[in-house]
């Protein structure tokens, strides 16, 4: 059984704003993230996360960038 996520075009006021990121930076709100808005204080935790490792200095961002594509291959996505 799947979860099926919120509706994207009606998101919870909580999660709106990172719902139109999302829209501005992969062109649609990925279905994790539709699942995820169910509970909005695991999503914006989530998406702090992500920030907080995008931000790091430690890896450098073209080999982090790489690293996104490979996996993203890996696992189908689409973007």
């Amino acid at each position: 059984m799947r979860i099926k996520g919120v509706d994207p075009e009606h998101p919870p006021e909580s999660v709106a704003s990172a719902f139109h990121k999302m829209t501005e930076l992969t062109g649609r709100v990925v279905t994790p993230a539709l699942v995820m808005a169910h509970r909005p204080e695991i999503l914006l935790a989530s998406g702090r996360l992500n920030q907080a490792v995008g931000a790091s200095q430690i890896v450098e961002p073209r080999l982090k960038f790489m690293l996104s594509v490979r996996v993203a291959q890996m696992i189908g996505c689409p973007f």
